[in-house]
């Protein structure tokens, strides 16, 4: 996990900066810079991967939006609130919904979550909450959610998520 993610920084910095997109949060989609470390992929079979943060309607939190994270091919997502636990240093996420159901078989205490941290173009962190509306960082990263999804369930391991960065591909209407 860790060399994909030295090994996505790399490429990044080899290569030259493209426009950046001008996109508010709630709007943006993520897809992952490095498919190849897509875990529950079969041999051959290539998802669709996405992560875009859609707003809660009802909450005045200074994160109102989920994480939502969807594999295209299989219809399958997955939502996550966002959390800042007094003593990190950064966001979590938590399980809100399980792919594929609206909260079966859910045991908050062993559901897949993560650390959440956004960056900027010179691979700065940056943190979107408290902006009006939030501006989309170019990059995110979840690390260890495809570790957390590969151990939670064995049945037939159809949504475990690529490691490594994410980055801001488009903006929705």
């Amino acid at each position: 996990m860790i060399r994909t993610a030295c090994a996505a920084i790399l490429v990044l910095a080899a290569t030259p900066a493209a426009a950046a997109l001008d996109c508010p949060l709630d709007k943006a989609v993520y897809t992952p810079l490095d498919a190849d470390d897509d875990w529950s992929a079969s041999e051959g079979v290539i998802n669709s991967w996405e992560i875009t943060h859609p707003l809660k309607p009802d909450t005045s939190a200074d994160r109102p939006w989920v994480v939502r994270l969807a594999e295209n091919r299989q219809g399958l997502s997955a939502e996550f609130g966002i959390a800042d636990p007094p003593g990190f240093s950064a966001a979590h996420v938590f399980m809100l919904v399980p792919p594929g159901g609206k909260g079966k078989g859910r045991d908050a205490d062993k559901a897949p979550a993560s650390l959440v941290y956004y960056f900027g173009d010179d691979l700065k962190r940056v943190d979107p909450r408290g902006e009006a509306p939030p501006k989309a960082p170019p990059l995110m990263q979840l690390p260890g959610l495809s570790k957390a999804f590969w151990t939670w369930k064995r049945d037939g391991r159809r949504f475990v998520p690529p490691d490594g960065l994410w980055k801001l591909t488009a903006c929705r209407a």
